[in-house]
């Protein structure tokens, strides 16, 4: 619908700038310097300056119901919408102005009003609204959700809806009326506990008038969570496809590092060098079960399959796990000055069922999560102890601790509190290895004072 557009003075009301609507519409040939009073009346009689400057006082989004001071335009009223938030300077507001024609009582309805039995059998929340946010009409959903037992024609639909005692802030009306568009507008309803998607849809007669607007409020919070499955299902599923093309080219590497590896061992006499290739062996050993691993998630392989179990004493495993971190260690306290001290409490417990190279996997991941939350070092402990018939592995640092939202979430895929520098998948991967494994975990943190992880597994009755 067409609208005209002035700017005035915020604070004496004269007119400074008009389009060539309203020029057209209402104003002289000199318009310069002329009150905006002079063209405008409210409704009411009152000075529409001094009601639009005790509106904005009130809302920064409000409209002003006003009568032209002439003859040339027919409309009887018109409505100005202002919007403090788009003024052009501290002292220029711009003012939206809509021809409105109030529809008469003595008219039956038209065919665009839906039949009385389709308006109460829709479920989402339908409203008919006057210029004034006034609720005309409400079908049955909207009564019983809003209502209850009380009423809502004739109240405001502000004060229905969000409780308010001015129009929202955020309403999309006014650009509905701008555009000529449906406007919709997502927001979460504290009351209802719910997300609501609201739209508004203009009533405009044949002449082109605007008469009053409709309201559809719909629930979409299950439509949100969906939302959010399939994004997930989505980056899962690119992770498929990329781990498929690394896979293969990783593996081929690894391949020639054990290769290599071996070939050293076989020539090189030294025990402390043996050692060390053999840490390597173990560890280029590792990340070929990773790989399969990623292969028998792309080819969607049954955990069957993909595991083998055998009855394992943990503490060699949590033994390699150490060494494997400690050059990590050894080389924060050189470049950082990070010093990281390595505890093992290991007793001697029963042995488990489980997949060696996966074991080795989640613990070294949790380990190295406790290595990056000590910012300024401290004391890593790592223990065994058998409980009844379950065999516990704690991992406790003296770290930056965790909120009670960030160990909500630590086991969900793609969560980080890293940034770039993390993934989001390694602590994810711990929960899968150790549901596989039948064990369970738990988390105690406090932010400042560290974090325990523990971590329980069934111990082999074999």
């Amino acid at each position: 619908m067409q609208s005209a557009q002035i700017l005035i003075e915020r604070s004496t009301g004269y007119v400074t700038k008009s389009d060539a609507t309203f020029r057209d519409w209402i104003a002289t040939e000199d318009f310069d310097d002329v009150h905006i009073d002079n063209y405008f009346t409210s409704v009411e009689g009152a000075s529409v300056f001094e009601e639009i400057q005790t509106r904005i006082e009130k809302a920064p989004f409000h409209y002003v119901n006003v009568v032209p001071r002439f003859e040339k335009f027919k409309a009887r009223r018109m409505i100005f919408f202002v919007d403090s938030r788009d003024a052009v300077s501290d002292d220029a507001l711009m003012l939206s102005i809509y021809p409105h024609r109030p529809p008469r009582d003595d008219i039956e309805p038209e065919l665009e009003d839906p039949p009385p039995q389709l308006f109460d059998i829709i479920t989402d929340f339908l409203m008919v609204v006057a210029p004034d946010y006034t609720i005309k009409r409400a079908n049955r959903a909207a009564k019983a959700v809003y209502g209850g037992v009380e009423v809502i024609e004739g109240r405001k639909c502000y004060e229905v809806l969000r409780g308010r005692t001015s129009p929202c802030q955020d309403c999309p009306l006014p650009k509905t009326l701008n555009t000529g568009k449906m406007a919709p507008l997502e927001y979460y309803d504290s009351n209802l506990k719910e997300f609501l998607e609201t739209r508004t849809y203009p009533h405009i007669d044949d002449e082109g008038y605007w008469t009053d607007f409709t309201i559809l409020n719909r629930v979409i919070s299950q439509r949100r969570e969906l939302e959010g499955e399939t994004a997930q299902n989505k980056k899962l599923q690119a992770l498929g496809q990329m781990a498929s093309g690394l896979a293969h080219d990783f593996n081929n590497m690894l391949t020639i590092i054990l290769g290599r590896v071996q070939l050293l061992k076989s020539r090189i006499e030294d025990p402390s060098i043996r050692n060390t290739l053999s840490t390597i062996e173990k560890a280029a050993f590792d990340s070929t079960d990773i790989i399969q691993r990623l292969q028998d998630f792309t080819r969607q392989r049954t955990q069957e399959e993909s595991n083998v179990f055998e009855r394992l004493d943990v503490n060699p495993i949590i033994e390699d796990v150490m060494s494997y971190v400690q050059t990590r260690v050894d080389r924060l306290r050189k470049q950082k000055g990070i010093r990281i001290e390595m505890e093992t409490q290991l007793r001697d417990v029963a042995k488990v069922e489980g997949n060696k190279p996966q074991l080795r996997s989640a613990l070294l991941n949790v380990v190295l999560n406790a290595i990056d939350a000590m910012e300024i070092g401290g004391v890593i402990t790592i223990w065994t102890q058998q409980i009844g018939t379950q065999l516990e592995i704690g991992i406790a640092d003296t770290g930056i601790g965790m909120t009670k939202d960030v160990r909500e979430k630590i086991f969900d895929p793609f969560f980080t509190t890293k940034g770039d520098e993390g993934n989001g998948l390694g602590l994810s991967e711990v929960y899968g290895i150790v549901n596989q494994h039948n064990g369970s975990i738990k988390v105690e943190s406090t932010p400042g004072e560290g974090t325990t992880m523990l971590l329980y597994f069934p111990i082999s009755v074999s």
